[in-house]
Parts: C-alpha cells; sequence; structure tokens
C-alpha cells in the first residue's frame, strides 16, 4: 500500500471516530501515525524529500522574509508588483507564477523580502503539483501572507491552512508548553504542573492522560522520557513536540479585491481575525497591510553608533556589535 493509501485509509478511520474522552487514547494514536507517514512523505528515504527545485531556491536576504501564499490568480503577483516594483508575470487565468519570484521592500529602515510564491492547490501537501517545494519555501519565511479573493468563499482559507498545516507550519501558535526529554531507563515519567489559576490543583487534562502519551510516544518506539504538560494539551500538541519539526510562524490574510464588494460586506471583513482587506490593482489599504507587517514581524532598529568601533559615522549596528570606549550609542525604538 502507498503511503498516500496509508494516510488516506487514517483519515477516513479518524473522520468516522466520534471524538471523545472514551475514543481521545484511539484518535491520539492514530494521529501520530498519521504524523510520521506525512513526514515519511515529505522527506522520504534516500530522496530529496522537501528540496527546493530549480526556480525556488531563493538566497535569504534583508532583515526579514515574507511569503506570498494563496490559490493561483488571488492577485499575489499583482500585490508583489505594486509593493516592490518588480515584475511577476500577471494574468487574468490560473497557474501563472510558475517560479519563486523574490521582491525587496524598505519600510522604517528595514530591508524586507518579498517571495512571491507559486499557487498552491489542494493536495499541495501530498505532493501534487509543485506544492511541496512551495510550502518548503513557506516553512523558511518569518512571515506569511495568507492572499485570498475576497469574492470567493473563505473556505479557502481552510484549505490553505490544511496544507500549510500538513507540512509542520503552525500559523499564529505558539510552540506547545511541554517538556519533553528522552533518557536511557526509568520508563515514562508523566508529569502535570499545576494550573496558574490554582496552586493546589494539577491542570485539568481534557484528552491527555498517561496512558494516552505512552502509547504516542510508543508509536515513535520511545520508551523512556520525561513528560511535563503545562497546560490543558492535545495529542496533537504532543505529537508536534515529538515530531520536533514544526516551525511556528506569524500570518496575515490578505483579502484582495475589495474594490468589488459593498462598505457593509467590507465592515464585515473588518472583523476576521488577522486580517488586512485591500486592493492590490488599485493599491488601497497599503498602509494598513505596511503598518500590520511590520506588527507582525517584531522588528526592532537596535542602535546607531558614533566611535572608533565602526567605519562610518554614524552607522547601524546590531545587538552583537562590540562598543569601544567613549562610543556614543542612539537607541531607536520606532
Amino acid at each position: 500500500m502507498s503511503l498516500l493509501a496509508k494516510i488516506a485509509e487514517i483519515e477516513s478511520e479518524m473522520a468516522r471516530t466520534q471524538k471523545n474522552k472514551a475514543t481521545a487514547h484511539h484518535l491520539g494514536l492514530l494521529k501520530a501515525r498519521l504524523a510520521k507517514l506525512r513526514r515519511e512523505l515529505i522527506t522520504p528515504k534516500g530522496g530529496s524529500g522537501g528540496g527546493t527545485g530549480e526556480g525556488f531556491d531563493v538566497a535569504k536576504t534583508g532583515d526579514a522574509r515574507i511569503g506570498f501564499v494563496g490559490f493561483p490568480s488571488v492577485g499575489k503577483s499583482t500585490l508583489l508588483s505594486n509593493l516592490a516594483g518588480v515584475y511577476s508575470e500577471v494574468a487574468a487565468y490560473e497557474f501563472t507564477t510558475l517560479t519563486t519570484v523574490p521582491g525587496v521592500i524598505r519600510y522604517k529602515g528595514a530591508k524586507i523580502q518579498l517571495l512571491d510564491l507559486p499557487g498552491i492547490i489542494e493536495g499541495a501537501k501530498d505532493g501534487k503539483g509543485r506544492g511541496r517545494q512551495v510550502i518548503a519555501v513557506a516553512r523558511t519565511c518569518n512571515l506569511i501572507l495568507i492572499v485570498l479573493d475576497v469574492l470567493k468563499p473563505l473556505g479557502h482559507k481552510k484549505l490553505i491552512e490544511h496544507e500549510l498545516e500538513g507540512f509542520g507550519i503552525r500559523l499564529n501558535k505558539k510552540p506547545p508548553n511541554i517538556g519533553f526529554k528522552k533518557k536511557d531507563k526509568g520508563g515514562i515519567n508523566f508529569t502535570a504542573t499545576p494550573c496558574y489559576l490554582s496552586i493546589l490543583f494539577q491542570c485539568a487534562q481534557s484528552e491527555l492522560d498517561a496512558d494516552t502519551v505512552k502509547s504516542i510516544l510508543a508509536e515513535y518506539k520511545i520508551h523512556n522520557a520525561d513528560i511535563t504538560l503545562r497546560g490543558d494539551c492535545t495529542a496533537d500538541d504532543l505529537i508536534d513536540v515529538v515530531e520536533g519539526n514544526r516551525v511556528y510562524i506569524p500570518c496575515i490574510y490578505v483579502l484582495n479585491k475589495i474594490d468589488q464588494i459593498s462598505i457593509e460586506e467590507l465592515d464585515i471583513i473588518y472583523k476576521v481575525p488577522h486580517c488586512v482587506p485591500i486592493s492590490a490593482h488599485h493599491r488601497w489599504n497599503f498602509d494598513d497591510l505596511l503598518e500590520k507587517i511590520w506588527d507582525y514581524l517584531q522588528l526592532v532598529r537596535i542602535a546607531l553608533v558614533w566611535g572608533i568601533s565602526v567605519k562610518h559615522n554614524p552607522q547601524k549596528v546590531g545587538k552583537d556589535h562590540v562598543l569601544d570606549d567613549e562610543d556614543v550609542i542612539q537607541l531607536v525604538k520606532k
């Protein structure tokens, strides 16, 4: 049976299984097996795995890298062209951009690299089209812009999130607060630390118990480890920690083509979390988009230095710069 067939079989069984406390143990095992198969699919033994391939290997430059991700013909290329003045082949039909197209903008003194990635299709995480290469590049970004066509259902948002999740990308999330340490002997030591609301009681675990944790670890052939759950954790959280290859990336949802909707519809869109509505063609609301990009990148302009420790006066330096006696430093916050 092929990897894709095994994955489909497990996904089908998970869909048929009712989710409750009695089935949590079984579902945890299925999720662990699914994660292992997906890892094998992404990085097959003896192969190049999730390698970027021709046209996708773009050198990282500047202070940050942003990836434009979305289905074909949602306006990624137009957005890049109008933001950075870079021509990415633009057309009103699908599958125009076939390779990664880089551009650069300067904002508040920072040099930010923009990557227009080829349009994602459903099944990208399973190797369809060039989806694997596209998402591999997305993993290297400091921020992801998911560009959506405002005229099409926001179901596209869920489909793209599902594809990125399948490739180990976690959007707008923090790493699970789980302590995991392998050891040579001693079995599985399972601990749930006290909740911050009370030092008298352990955190109530709605999904994980000692048996479920041991079963998931056994799936990875781990029989000796210390596990500490800090908060109500899920089987997915534990699997992410054990896999150890997840990336946690901030994400902004860019809803394009707002010139084709009503003011009432625009008011509703503004309430969507992590969202910025724009018109790439008319360059509407670019100021809000750039400001949100700056906030999500969390860049800090550190310092200007005058003195003998720098070649130019003043010179912008980073946190690792070594100052000399009597150097003058200016800290810039905004």
